[in-house]
């Protein structure tokens, strides 16, 4: 035998070997607590998330445009998809910073839209590239968009700017600048 087809049965053996032993290595446990401890779903643990204060409390479009106009809020509304790399970093680091968190909280209605669950209304809002952040009056008047990832520091002055209405007397660098 070539040296090559020994290495290739060695490796399959190993293999096969290693999973036995990691199947039977497992310690067996009854159905009732297998059900209980089996992992949540990530719809489960968002949820778990939101009840706790670490997630934000994202609205549906419609519901969300239908809140904001019913109170003082500026909406913040988010553009993503499950492939996009950016989007991805944006909610677990951004998006889990307690500042951010907060300040959405109390000064925002926050609304996401899926880009593949939702390509009309990407559509309607000239969506080009992901993520896409846009801040609206809360009547759903259109301030300005952000097109790409923001750190938590660089998206807490961007919504500090939106919702102390500064935009309308002044630029952002000029904002930035007063501190």
């Amino acid at each position: 035998m070539k040296k090559e087809n020994v290495l290739v049965v060695v490796l399959i053996v190993f293999a096969i070997a290693g999973g036995l032993f990691y199947n039977r290595s497992k310690p067996s446990v009854p159905v009732i607590q297998a059900a209980a401890s089996e992992p949540l779903s990530e719809a489960a643990k968002e949820a778990t998330l939101e009840m706790k204060g670490t997630a934000i409390g994202w609205k549906d479009y419609t519901p969300g445009m239908a809140l904001a106009g019913k109170g003082s809020k500026s909406i913040f509304l988010y553009f993503h998809a499950s492939w996009c790399t950016y989007c991805t970093k944006l909610k677990q680091t951004t998006f889990k910073d307690k500042k951010i968190l907060a300040y959405l909280e109390k000064n925002f209605v926050s609304i996401q839209v899926d880009t593949d669950k939702n390509k009309a209304l990407s559509n309607e809002w000239k969506v080009k590239g992901l993520p896409t952040l846009w801040f609206l009056e809360p009547d759903g008047t259109k301030i300005n968009s952000i097109p790409g990832y923001l750190d938590a520091a660089q998206l807490l002055l961007v919504l500090k700017y939106i919702h102390t209405k500064s935009y309308t007397t002044m630029s952002f660098q000029d904002f930035m600048k007063q501190g």
